[in-house]
């Protein structure tokens, strides 16, 4: 009851505490077998010793290890649901985005374009995730020794057994004369998505805005029970920059890159909100471009003059890419992401509250890879 009590919990963990220094609890604990502790939450001396049991499953790459009926899986989703295992819920994180990657060190790409493409939206992406994920968990503690030897691991995995397999397979498809089919293409996304929409839209284009990302914001976004999402995917272009691919979103009969590297829509340059608003009205006099920060804390009524007789709006969003461009920043970019699914969630709702607009695309100018440790001249 104490444990259960929000007025007692405080005292419920002095008295444990001090129990468990009476009678050497960590000692003692330390020799029962574990399948006995798994459910119990007695003593915080139990999620240690939890921990320390999934650290060494995971380094010994014994993924399908378990505690009576327990699984690497189970501990991870429940113990954070206990009292004292909630304490340790990045910890727990951590270990489930772990044991994710370490299953990907038997990795291997499909044969041909069309059949990565299906791989990757399936199933590859949550490796994606789970690298993410991992460092997500990982730099949020305040003391890494305890995982070092696991964070060594996985940067291995997925640099050696899941980048190193998968990069050069894509690269290769991609000269295929099939890859021009195998998904919709960005440079048609207004024909696919706007051209016939018959109620206003909001485009929300969020800089580096990766694939699994956009499954956390969808999920996210899935949490309001009175919204209906829905997740595809685009080929994106190549080269795969900031200019070129946000270009390709915007309406337009032809795409060209001039000399220096601007692109170019009808011969039109669109390398800013002022030229981008020009390139839409074109297509859509009823539209407008305007900077995500700029609707940030926005006023009602400011914010519905924005929305009010347009039928497509395009809203930029830069806090990936943005973080991820400067070497003193780049560490951050996993945290951009999450920052990036709460900022786009939260103006969704703030636009169909306040804006009287209900129909939303997020997308992307393109993705990002990112690991952790420095690329080698051989990783290029």
């Amino acid at each position: 009851h104490l444990m259960n009590s929000v007025l007692y919990q405080q005292q419920y963990d002095e008295l444990t505490a001090r129990v468990a220094q009476k009678l050497a609890a960590d000692q003692v604990l330390s020799t029962v077998p574990l399948e006995r502790l798994v459910s119990c939450d007695a003593f915080v001396q139990v999620d240690q010793l939890l921990l320390g049991w999934l650290r060494e499953r995971l380094l010994s790459e014994d993924v399908g290890a378990q505690l009576g009926t327990w699984t690497i899986e189970d501990i991870c989703r429940e113990r954070p649901l206990t009292h004292f295992g909630q304490k340790y819920q990045r910890q727990y994180q951590l270990m489930a985005s772990a044991l994710h990657l370490v299953k990907a060190a038997i990795y291997q790409p499909a044969e041909d374009f069309p059949a990565m493409v299906a791989q990757y939206v399936t199933e590859d992406y949550q490796i994606d995730r789970a690298y993410r994920l991992f460092y997500t968990m990982y730099d949020q503690l305040d003391d890494h020794s305890d995982y070092a030897a696991l964070r060594e691991l996985i940067e291995n995995i997925y640099t050696n057994d899941y980048l190193s397999k998968q990069l050069p397979a894509w690269n290769k498809a991609l000269s295929a004369q099939e890859m021009l089919t195998a998904l919709p293409l960005a440079r048609y996304f207004y024909d696919n998505h706007l051209r016939h929409a018959k109620e206003r839209t909001v485009v929300i284009i969020s800089d580096a805005l990766r694939y699994e990302v956009g499954w956390s914001l969808q999920a996210e976004l899935a949490k309001d029970v009175k919204s209906t999402t829905e997740m595809t995917a685009m080929l994106g272009m190549l080269p795969s920059y900031t200019s070129l691919g946000m270009a390709a979103l915007l309406p337009h009969e032809t795409l060209a890159v001039a000399a220096g590297g601007e692109a170019l829509l009808d011969g039109r340059p669109c390398g800013d909100l002022a030229s981008r608003r020009a390139v839409l009205a074109r297509y859509v006099p009823e539209s407008t471009c305007v900077a995500f920060d700029a609707l940030k804390g926005m006023k009602t009524e400011a914010l519905r003059e924005i929305f009010t007789g347009k039928q497509v709006v395009y809203i930029y969003h830069n806090q990936i890419d943005a973080r991820g461009e400067s070497l003193s920043t780049e560490q951050e970019v996993l945290q951009a992401c999450q920052e990036a699914v709460e900022e786009i969630a939260a103006m969704i709702r703030q636009i169909a509250s306040r804006g009287n607009t209900y129909h939303f695309l997020v997308s992307a100018d393109h993705g990002f890879l990112y690991k952790r440790d420095k690329l080698q001249e051989s990783d290029k």
